[in-house]
């Protein structure tokens, strides 16, 4: 197997998960503050993955430099990303938050040619642009005099400071290659960020709500999936991020999926939307035949 084709499995895989971590979360959504879900994600990240990452690492590949930019992470991805990434899906939902966000593969191919050398072929860029014409796609919808839906910057918001975080996920794990231990240090640093944030936060954001047993499960299963997303997310931004970023792009279309058969009641998708979702897939498919060919 090529680095390329590991490369698209691997992100295949992350967008899969990730598209099962957003809807099991989304449920949680209804009855708790998008500050307290990413809280209890986070300690269920620290908990879980620094257990596994104790067992599994070898410690030989110890690096404080990876430590370093994990911790960064963990202040703008975990914390305040994961805070706003919620927000985002909360207001817009689930298929149609992840899907802006998608427009990850326009600044990361900028961030992987001008800071790491990358050098992604016409099929690559052209896909890519089947992806921002998708996302486009969705994200039109003229409602009471807006061109857009509401909510929509939180979801920009998102797709900026992942592109970012992608950057810092590559260095760190080109550093030490530690997946699940790096991700634990992350979530851990997250937790007294978050409790830093929190008093600066509307009330509505911090609360736990009715949040009672019934949220349980789904919160659990939110912790479990995202643990298990992280780990493949660090290992696929290990590869190219031209080729990585798009292909991970394709979690709308999962979602979309998802949605449909599981959040009919909090969720509804018109032909549009899913027309665009098409598009996007199209342009992943483009990209890995572009990577392959």
């Amino acid at each position: 197997m090529t680095p390329e084709t590991e490369t698209v499995l691997l992100a295949l895989v992350t967008a899969l998960l990730a598209a099962g971590t957003n809807i099991v979360l989304a449920r949680a959504l209804v009855r708790m503050g998008t500050m307290a879900l990413a809280q209890i994600t986070n300690l269920g990240n620290a908990l879980v993955l620094g257990v596994y990452g104790l067992w599994i690492t070898d410690f030989s590949i110890w690096r404080w430099e990876g430590f370093a930019w994990f911790a960064v992470l963990g202040v703008f991805n975990f914390s305040l990303n994961r805070w706003m990434f919620l927000n985002g899906m909360r207001a817009m939902g689930p298929s149609r938050h992840i899907t802006i966000t998608s427009l990850s593969p326009l600044p990361a191919l900028l961030v992987a040619v001008l800071l790491l050398g990358e050098r992604p072929g016409l099929l690559v860029l052209a896909g890519t642009a089947l992806v921002i014409c998708g996302v486009s796609t969705v994200c039109y919808s003229p409602v009471k005099g807006r061109w857009l839906q509401a909510g929509i910057g939180w979801s920009v918001a998102c797709t900026l400071v992942f592109v970012a975080g992608s950057y810092m996920r590559n260095r760190g794990m080109n550093v030490m290659p530690a997946a699940a231990l790096l991700t634990s240090w992350s979530a851990f640093v997250a937790l007294p960020a978050g409790m830093m944030m929190s008093p600066y936060l509307p009330k509505r954001d911090t609360s736990w709500g009715n949040a009672g047993m019934a949220v349980v499960p789904a919160v659990i299963a939110g912790i479990f999936l995202s643990s298990v997303h992280q780990i493949f997310m660090n290992t696929t931004l290990m590869g190219q991020l031209s080729l990585a970023i798009p292909i991970v792009s394709v979690a709308p279309v999962f979602v979309m999926i998802l949605s449909a058969i599981f959040l009919r009641d909090l969720e509804r998708l018109n032909p549009r939307v899913v027309i665009g979702i098409l598009i996007t897939a199209v342009g992943m498919a483009a990209i890995g035949i572009g990577r392959h060919g």
